[in-house]
């Protein structure tokens, strides 16, 4: 069935309610590192490989989507909605403040579900390249770019751009995390665990 004639048959959901990504988004590549050992914990954090946000803030990634393919691009999701259980997990895993969040003491954004981690592809899937690989704890990863080759930082900043333009803005520290600056009450679902 044609993309636009099957998300034209979707319910309509509340822009907090949280809905599968790639129901939105199907040309997105959901890549939920988290699913799999291919994270910086070397663990398996979530049961479920699929990616769900807030509708809210799926409109917005849908206008990124959409505007990338201009420039002959996609996006890749890393992460997105996060359960506190699996934030409990990754502490538990690496309790290193300057690199995952307490959930002792802080809700994170992922658990809003407004918050995502994104990379860029070619649209026939090949990559482009980045200023470093997901969740790389170097200086690589900050926005500042000192460190960062030119085609590198031209990609970021290319996405930086279009993501600041649909309502997101970045973490200096993570080239690849952006929030809605719509916020959303916090989600308690531990079904993708």
């Amino acid at each position: 069935m044609h993309d636009n004639i099957k998300k034209a048959l979707l319910p309509v959901p509340e822009d907090g309610q949280l809905v599968l990504i790639r129901e939105y988004i199907p040309d997105a590549v959901i890549d939920l590192r988290y699913a799999t050992a291919n994270n910086f914990t070397g663990k398996v954090i979530y049961k479920s490989p699929e990616a769900y946000l807030c509708y809210g803030t799926v409109k917005k990634l849908m206008a990124v989507q959409n505007e990338l393919k201009n420039y002959g691009l996609k996006l890749v999701i890393w992460d997105a909605y996060r359960p506190m259980e699996a934030q409990f997990r990754l502490w538990e895993v690496y309790p290193d403040p300057d690199f995952v969040a307490d959930p002792r003491k802080t809700i994170t954004a992922h658990a809003r579900g407004n918050t995502v981690d994104i990379s860029l592809v070619r649209t026939d899937g090949s990559p482009v390249a980045m200023p470093s690989e997901f969740d790389d704890f170097s200086s690589r990863a900050n926005r500042d770019y000192t460190d960062t080759p030119e085609e590198a930082k031209k990609n970021s900043l290319l996405l930086e751009k279009i993501m600041a333009e649909n309502g997101f803005e970045g973490l200096h520290s993570e080239w690849w995390h952006y929030y809605d600056k719509d916020e959303y009450q916090l989600i308690n679902n531990a079904e993708m665990l």
